[in-house]
């Protein structure tokens, strides 16, 4: 039974609150069905099923993991029923489950915008049984049209696959462990991949704006994956403007840059942003509060409607049921790796580091719906203190179960890189600064507006780091050697110390 596989077809009625539900097997043979009336529920499971992670945050504090686990079972017995379910979890081999949401686009059906929600992977028959995940079910969700004119890109004889790594964030955003991630993911690379494979991964980091992006991309004839850590919102993603202000990319305008920059579109995207899988419907959130007010923690409610009305807290509007992943995958992406909720930064990172090392490190690499499920059935297991409860049921699959990831095998030619050997001035490395924080958004304005891009008309061909001695000039220097050295001819490097030079000796 290796490699068995159900589609689970889905639709809804929201005037009535009714959705079907219908399992069938890799053959299209019907295997069960159930009817869901959304109507019978209670507003706690509404919000437990469609937001779990502001549910456990308004309504369980302190009794988040045991809620999760609630919420499972409910999964199981209210939604999927007995008859779907337990052809779903009483075998032990992989299988797949393949979510299909056709109705999850039209606007006027927000039931079925609510359903592509519903973390189904953490259904269990009780509380201290196993989840899907837990006993190898592989979930996807697809829905929608594709585009049938574009493709993905392909591969050349001899060709490494390209990832690239996007930290994106504007000034006034809430900083990232944008560096963590960056230096994680390039030791992952350099130590686990690059000696074995021929795969090739580059960073563009701080100040990222549209056009160094489409630079980016263009120069490079395209990547095969796209990992894109910053903030998100529901079908938006942050950059930056070049004078460092915030520039949200939509999930379309993020598809025409790939477009115009070649028609290099990816075959994975990973969104490590929160809500870049979001389907719910801005509307709801004001339903929500309405609805909550019955609840046990009426007080926070009305604070969070208080500041929503005073425009305290503003949740952007998008019209229909959006998401970036549901806007690159009609575009022709095949597969997207996407948040539903809101994500920790620590369980992110460690998500994609786990991942990455399933899909390229392995002695046999997964396929993406199987490195996806033991990337996070890896951190359900580390019990690590630093993940909230809901994160594990955050990540979610859409599109296809293997995006076809190819590469050669042998030495990366990430490797081949030439020796600059730059004088050794011990300051100026960031070995002496290991734990060098902040400076996010200098970082950043060097990065929009020093390197910017070839065919910026704002680009300064000088940037000047000035002020008193102890507040890290030095350590922001050799953080902006170490993520921009390689776009350089050449890089001098020269110390003054202990005597200051005058101007012309210093031109000289």
């Amino acid at each position: 039974m290796a490699g068995t596989s159900f589609r689970l077809v889905v639709s809804a009625d929201s005037d009535r609150g009714l959705a079907e539900l219908k399992l069938l097997d890799g053959a299209g043979v019907h295997l069960g069905f159930k009817e869901v009336d959304f109507q019978t529920l209670t507003v706690s499971e509404h919000r437990a099923l469609f937001d779990l992670r502001t549910y456990l945050r308004l309504y369980k504090p302190g009794r988040e993991e045991e809620s999760v686990k609630e919420t499972g079972v409910l999964l199981a017995e209210k939604v999927l029923g007995e008859a779907i379910f337990l052809k779903l979890w009483q075998p032990k081999n992989q299988r797949t489950l393949c979510v299909e949401l056709p109705e999850a686009t039209e606007e006027e059906n927000p039931l079925a915008a609510n359903l592509a929600r519903v973390p189904w992977e953490i259904a269990r028959p009780a509380m201290g049984e196993q989840t899907l995940a837990e006993r190898n079910v592989l979930v996807r969700v697809v829905h929608g049209a594709v585009r049938q004119d574009s493709q993905p890109l392909g591969f050349s004889k001899d060709d490494s696959l390209r990832v690239l790594c996007v930290f994106a964030e504007a000034r006034g955003s809430t900083p990232l462990s944008a560096r963590r991630e960056r230096r994680e993911l390039k030791r992952l690379f350099e130590g686990e991949v690059y000696p074995k494979r021929k795969i090739e991964v580059d960073f563009l980091t701080h100040g990222v704006t549209r056009e160094r992006l489409h630079e980016q991309i263009q120069g490079r004839g395209g990547y095969h994956v796209v990992h894109w850590s910053g903030h998100g919102h529901l079908n938006l993603l942050e950059l930056a403007k070049p004078d460092g202000s915030q520039d949200l990319l939509s999930g379309e305008q993020l598809l025409d840059l790939f477009t115009d920059a070649g028609g290099y579109i990816p075959r994975l995207v990973f969104l490590s942003a929160c809500h870049s899988g979001d389907l719910l419907a801005v509307e709801n959130w004001n339903q929500f509060l309405v609805a909550a007010r019955g609840e046990e923690r009426a007080v926070e409610v009305a604070a969070l409607e208080e500041a929503l009305v005073e425009k305290k807290i503003e949740v952007p509007s998008q019209p229909g049921y959006t998401g970036t992943a549901h806007a690159l995958l009609q575009g022709g992406v095949p597969s997207v790796v996407a948040m539903r909720y809101a994500v920790g930064d620590d369980y992110a990172r460690s998500l994609a580091i786990e991942l990455y090392r399933a899909l390229f490190a392995h002695p046999k690499p997964k396929k993406l719906a199987e490195a996806l499920t033991q990337a996070r059935n890896e951190l359900l297991r580390s019990e690590d203190l630093r993940f909230a409860a809901a994160d594990a049921a955050t990540p979610v699959l859409y599109g296809e179960e293997d995006p076809i990831l190819k590469w050669e095998e042998g030495r990366s030619p990430a490797l081949d890189t030439r020796d600059r050997r730059p004088h050794q001035i011990a300051e100026l490395t960031v070995a002496e600064h290991t734990s060098f924080v902040g400076r996010t958004w200098e970082l950043a304005g060097l990065g929009a507006s020093f390197i910017a891009s070839a065919e910026s008309l704002t680009a300064k061909p000088v940037a000047l780091v000035t002020g008193l001695g102890g507040m890290g000039k030095t350590a922001l220097a050799a953080e902006a050697i170490e993520l921009w050295e390689q776009r350089f001819e050449w890089v001098l490097l020269y110390q003054a110390k202990p005597n200051a030079l005058a101007y012309d000796t210093t031109l000289r």
